[in-house]
């Protein structure tokens, strides 16, 4: 259905749903990025038109409202990607538009092109009902995947011991198929329904070919309207269920040493930041037991009041400093970053990065990827990785990955 919305930029006939116009910025190849944020109903869907994605600093307080998704490893440059806010939208919970920006104007031709394509692909779901098409898993378990991981946490180990490394995070991946009928949006709402916690995206980028959709209970930064500025250490995990399949409070659920320590090792290395740049004054709350969809997590929460430490570009100076944090990396972390990229066999690409919306109504929040997948070509890539310390056996670290995949594929297939 559409209909006549007046926003402050003035009058644009629009598609006032939200999936009809994310396929047409896909067809159109505008890249484009739709996210939830932990806790709340509005969908807010960014599409950038006019300069397509670009490379920049992810300078928090000068940058205008965008999407900025940014790679584990990064480039020398430290650039990010940016996906600046042309065309700007709010949905509510049961899909009413509530705002609309336009940056470029209504009579911008690629703007009427967007919305008139948006209704094109309306009118044919009127006629072909939207059918709900999940993707494919492997059935069984890849033996090559499952040694070649565990060979890597048994490494890992020794290095630890050793005295090399304090913790190392390693990561796998696990693939899955999709069919040309498979409606990525969909799967979206579906993980907004399933993870009211966590922050929820699916960002397209035409020019690699791939879309990355997600859902992850780490803030990595977040500044608020006010100048509040937060963090999180989250480490540790384990299912919400025991062995007979049942739920487990969260007031009982025990931690064993080997995650207690885990999850402190990143509390300290925020701290350690902190102390980089003589900061002093923060809130530390926590540790505490966290639901993230099937899986229990220790998370620490960190609180600076920006103006009463007058520290304005706290958000930036941070992000420079956290990423990659210990909880997708290890300590020492330059050391660390090496053993992973050569141990590992694969690409992280933006899995264990950062994303997220910035600048928008003057509040940044970034977080690091975790609990995703890569769309490319008909393949879905699930990544997970587990911390590794001296206490680690190689089998739950695999096992915990796995539960960590189960994330997502219970909910997309």
């Amino acid at each position: 259905m559409f209909a006549s919305y007046i926003p402050e930029t003035g009058t644009l006939h629009s598609a006032i749903q939200a999936e009809p116009l994310w396929r047409a910025a896909f067809d159109l190849g505008y890249p484009a990025a739709v996210w939830r944020m932990p806790h709340a109903q509005e969908l807010n869907l960014l599409i950038s038109i006019q300069d397509g994605i670009r490379q920049q600093i992810a300078d928090l307080e000068n940058l205008p409202a965008c999407f900025v998704i940014h790679p584990f490893e990064s480039p020398s440059s430290g650039e990010s990607y940016i996906l600046e806010g042309d065309v700007l939208i709010t949905f509510s919970e049961d899909m009413q538009l509530l705002r609309l920006t336009n940056r470029l104007g209504e009579e911008q031709p690629a703007v009427q092109q967007l919305f008139d394509r948006a209704k094109q692909l309306s009118a044919q779901d009127e006629v072909k009902p939207v059918v709900w098409n999940g993707l494919s898993r492997r059935s069984e378990t890849d033996p090559a995947s499952r040694a070649h991981y565990t060979q890597a946490v048994e490494k890992a180990v020794e290095e630890i011991r050793a005295g090399n490394f304090m913790k190392l995070v390693l990561s796998r991946t696990k693939p899955g198929h999709y069919s040309k009928d498979f409606r990525p949006f969909q799967a979206f709402l579906r993980l907004c329904s399933a993870y009211a916690s966590a922050f929820v995206s699916l960002v397209n980028l035409p020019d690699r070919g791939e879309q990355w959709m997600g859902a992850t209970p780490e803030t990595l930064v977040s500044v608020s309207a006010d100048g509040i500025f937060k963090t999180t250490s989250l480490a540790g995990t384990q299912s919400i269920k025991n062995a007979e399949g049942d739920l487990i409070p969260p007031k009982k659920v025990l931690w064993g040493q080997k995650e207690i320590e885990e999850q402190a090792l990143v509390s300290r290395y925020i701290i350690e930041c902190f102390k980089k740049i003589r900061l002093r004054e923060y809130l530390e709350t926590g540790p505490k037991t966290i639901r993230a969809g099937n899986l229990y997590h220790l998370r620490t929460d960190f609180e600076v009041q920006m103006k009463e430490v007058n520290f304005a570009e706290l958000g930036t100076v941070m992000l420079k400093l956290l990423h990659p944090t210990s909880a997708v990396c290890g300590m020492p972390r330059e050391s660390a970053r090496t053993f992973i990229k050569n141990i590992e066999g694969f690409d992280r690409s933006f899995y264990s990065g950062f994303l997220g919306p910035v600048q928008m109504a003057g509040e940044s929040a970034l977080f690091v990827n975790l609990r995703c997948v890569r769309l490319s070509e008909g393949t879905a890539t699930f990544f997970a990785g587990a911390g590794i310390t001296e206490d680690s056996d190689p089998m739950r670290e695999w096992e915990e990955t796995e539960m960590k995949c189960e994330t997502l594929l219970s909910v997309l297939t």
